[in-house]
């Protein structure tokens, strides 16, 4: 193991406490059945504590010092330390976690695995990027966890079973018999984010969820917990729409969330370890009222994984998987210097994925750049740093490579101009939700009018001299090979054709990097506007 290796992993400053923001309709009034009951000598009482993350990509932590697996492990000891004995525990990862980084490329997610188990981990539900290396790698993946997979709308499309090692719901037993059901789900899209095959089909979320809801309160659950990993909006769809559910553990989503829906309590922890959430959970039942309800208690603590010591068990197997994976040339080859900034670069996860990012804008110039096409395009889901450089930063090979860590390569499509305006108009179908299909473009400006009460429309679409775009001329775009198969659910591309396939993206903006040599990219170029 190299001695830049070592410290890069060990020397992470101590920072001030992480300040969570909570949403403008985080958390109304508290439901009735969330008072806190008056206890009576008769009445049966449970206590429930579950220790949860999602969307957990990276092993080691960010410049700031947030996250880290041994630096979690660390927080989980400390967190189970304090659990009283009566209390029971569960841990919980909310999906995706195989993949998202350079390590899970090399390893395709066999790490993960290996860590998790260590971890503790009890229960998880998949997440779309578990899929990414297909299903057969999913599948050895499975069979060497320790703990539980949920998923109950993913299904064996030959039969229409359980996807394999999936189960269906848990049954746990409390305090005084008190009983918790389990389930969980993972979004329908999936076939659009990832690579699952033919072999497998996502079914309907919502139909499965009652379901399983039905079956738990058949087995005499007292509160039913969901594991899901679908967006927050659908989270609270399924909250109005599936009656019983108590609590709803999500993933998906990059930030962190803590709201109630109903009498739904819905929580998600962020991204990366960079948060652990402890939820804590008295059930009583009433002994005057045994039919009754189970009134339900509930207190939550957002404990920032920042500063964190790693714990050295955890901490070895990280370094054993990093060390098999950057050979000295290796080594050399990230240290190697591309470009210097002239102004800060943002790879933040927010304006990515829903307004204007300078990052975005320089990925989309180098696809088009060095693919010589008239344009060029880049989803927000596809840069993964979630960091800000500051100006005269050195960006390195290993950078371009931690940003994009996805080895995908960037091909040119050949496509009418309408049908590339009509597929810029679909990456914005969750706009102003956060999305990994939100667009960031090279050689056209774009506005978009989201007042008409028909749908969103394209009222302008011109090229960088100001010039409306000739809608039946045929035009080359340059994008990756994700988008261009209509990834993300952005069919139109399927109406083009793939002419020619370049490189990986991460080489192709390192050679336009390297060509440029000083990058000087504001924060907002207005290359696509929205109107209300």
């Amino acid at each position: 193991m190299s001695h830049r290796l070592w410290h890069k992993l060990r020397s992470f400053r101590r920072l001030p406490k992480t300040r969570m923001t909570m949403f403008p309709d985080a958390l109304p009034p508290t439901p009735q059945n969330c008072v806190p009951p008056k206890k009576h000598d008769n009445d049966r009482v449970a206590s429930l504590c579950i220790l949860s993350v999602n969307d957990v990509y990276d092993v080691y932590p960010d410049e700031q010092g947030r996250g880290g697996i041994a630096e979690l492990a660390t927080l989980l000891q400390r967190e189970k330390a304090k659990i009283a004995h009566d209390t029971k525990l569960l841990v919980t990862l909310n999906g995706d976690f195989m993949s998202g980084s350079e390590l899970a490329e090399r390893c395709q997610g066999a790490h993960m695995i290996e860590l998790m188990n260590h971890l503790g981990i009890e229960y998880v539900v998949l997440g779309n990027h578990e899929f990414d290396f297909g299903s057969p790698v999913l599948s050895e993946r499975m069979a060497t966890s320790k703990f539980k997979w949920f998923g109950s709308n993913v299904r064996a499309s030959a039969t229409g079973a359980l996807f394999p090692g999936v189960i269906d719901t848990e049954i746990v037993t409390l305090n005084d018999g008190l009983k918790l059901g389990i389930f969980g789900v993972c979004t329908q899209e999936t076939p659009q984010l990832s690579y699952p095959g033919d072999q497998v089909i996502f079914e309907d979320v919502f139909e499965h969820s009652k379901r399983c809801v039905h079956a738990l309160e058949a087995q005499g659950a007292d509160f039913i917990l969901a594991l899901t990993h679908v967006s927050i909006a659908q989270d609270r769809l399924l909250a109005r729409r599936v009656r019983g559910i108590d609590c709803i553990l999500g993933g998906h989503d990059h930030e962190p969330f803590t709201l109630y829906e109903g009498k739904t309590f819905i929580h998600k922890s962020g991204q990366n370890a960079f948060w652990l959430a402890k939820l804590e959970f008295q059930l009583t039942k009433s002994h005057a009222h045994p039919d009754g309800p189970v009134s339900v208690s509930p207190q939550w603590t957002m404990i920032a994984n920042q500063g964190i010591a790693p714990q050295a068990e955890c901490q070895q197997i990280v370094l054993k998987y990093m060390a098999a994976m950057e050979s000295e040339e290796e080594e050399r080859e990230n240290a190697r210097v591309l470009a210097t900034l002239a102004l800060p670069l943002s790879t933040k996860t927010t304006p990515l994925r829903s307004a204007e990012s300078n990052m975005g804008n320089l990925v989309a110039d180098a696809l088009r750049s060095e693919l010589t096409a008239d344009f060029g395009l880049i989803n927000g889901g596809f840069i993964r740093g979630d960091r800000i450089y500051d100006a005269r930063t050195n960006i390195t090979m290993g950078i371009v490579n931690k940003e994009m860590p996805f080895p995908r390569p960037a091909v040119v499509v050949r496509i009418q101009t309408r049908d590339f305006r009509d597929a810029i108009l679909q990456h914005f179908s969750k706009y102003p939700q956060l999305s990994g299909s939100k667009p960031h473009v090279s050689g056209v400006r774009v506005t978009i009018d989201r007042s008409n009460p028909a749908g969103p429309q394209i009222t302008s679409f011109q090229d960088e001299s100001g010039k409306e775009l000739d809608l039946d001329a045929w035009v080359l775009v340059a994008t990756t090979k994700f988008v261009a198969g209509g990834g993300d659910g952005c069919t139109a591309w399927l109406r083009g054709e793939v002419i020619r396939v370049g490189d990986k993206v991460s080489q192709v903006v390192a050679d336009f990097m390297m060509k440029k040599r000083l990058l000087s990219y504001p924060e907002f170029e207005g290359r696509i506007t929205v109107t209300d």
